[in-house]
């Protein structure tokens, strides 16, 4: 299996700020307490843990270590709370890059678009159907209004209803990438809504109860409905059958990367 170790070293001004090791030192810093203690834990002298944690605190923003001398309690050695805060997106951005080479193998994940990439990553969520696609058209009253846009085969339009304070937030404009989430109970097997395209039924799984149909967009893409049982057949939907399926443009939810 290839799986290479990806280490992340972060420089500032062409200088070492971070990398592995230096995050392990503070990691045994908060444990310890010691800054002599974390370097014993990770095995380095003191004077390259002192000359580590001197450098980061000239190149970062805020300082990374707090120290109390003597006193009643005894002196020691603490991170602050922007250090502690800066491992933790530390390791955020360590586990998206993992992440991110993990998608190499799976060529359905296309890596010439950040919205989808990212999504591919990180983006987690209920709707069974996540439609990549982009704005072609915006219309609103100042208030509300609808969005176009044009799915990633190029043909399909879809219109969503969306208020202006949210296309404002969303920063959205002509040409730009969104990502639709459509819930399937939220997909009717009719023409009543705006929202209406030809699909043909791939399959149909049941559990007795409720029902899911997968349908195809001619030019393939794959839209999920999901229904009661019975509805399904009382409508006679059978796998290679045409039906027209509809989508409220207000069951639409629209997000993208700001």
């Amino acid at each position: 299996m290839f799986s290479p170790e990806i280490l992340l070293t972060l420089n500032i001004h062409q200088q070492l700020f971070t990398d592995p090791r230096r995050i392990a030192l503070l990691k045994a810093i908060e444990r310890t307490g010691s800054l002599s203690q974390a370097a014993k834990e990770i095995g380095v002298s003191y004077k390259t843990a002192w000359d580590a944690i001197n450098e980061i605190n000239k190149l970062a923003p805020e300082p990374f270590l707090i120290t109390a001398i003597g006193g009643k309690n005894g002196g020691g050695t603490k991170l602050s709370a922007y250090a502690i805060r800066f491992i933790q997106l530390y390791e955020l951005l360590t586990h998206l890059q993992q992440k991110a080479f993990n998608i190499l193998s799976d060529d359905k994940i296309p890596l010439d678009d950040i919205l989808k990439a990212t999504a591919s990553l990180s983006l987690q969520t209920s709707a069974r159907n996540q439609l990549y696609g982009a704005v072609k058209q915006i219309q609103t009253s100042g208030i509300a209004g609808f969005i176009t846009v044009q799915l990633s085969d190029n043909k399909t339009e879809l219109k969503a209803y969306i208020t202006q304070p949210s296309i404002e937030r969303l920063k959205l404009g002509t040409d730009k990438t969104v990502l639709l989430l459509i819930k399937a109970p939220l997909i009717e097997l009719n023409d009543a809504n705006e929202n209406c395209l030809s699909v043909t039924i791939e399959k149909i799984t049941t559990d007795g109860k409720w029902s899911e149909i997968a349908c195809s967009l001619p030019s393939g893409i794959v839209l999920y409905a999901s229904k009661l049982a019975n509805e399904i057949k009382q409508s006679r939907l059978i796998i290679g059958k045409q039906v027209k399926l509809s989508i409220n443009p207000q069951h639409i939810i629209v997000t993208t990367l700001v």
